[in-house]
């Protein structure tokens, strides 16, 4: 999955492809800038 952030205004969607549009404000698809999704930590074994 891949994070992306509206450039126009700031919305985060997380979706597995590039969405053609922003679905808060309606940017274009060029709008949208892909983001490091933060990975949680992983557990410990023992």
């Amino acid at each position: 999955m891949a994070v992306w952030k509206c450039s126009e205004c700031g919305n985060l969607v997380e979706v597995r492809c590039k969405p053609g549009k922003c679905s808060s404000c309606g940017a274009e698809k060029g709008k949208l800038i892909k983001e490091e999704a933060e990975k949680p930590p992983k557990a410990k074994k023992k």
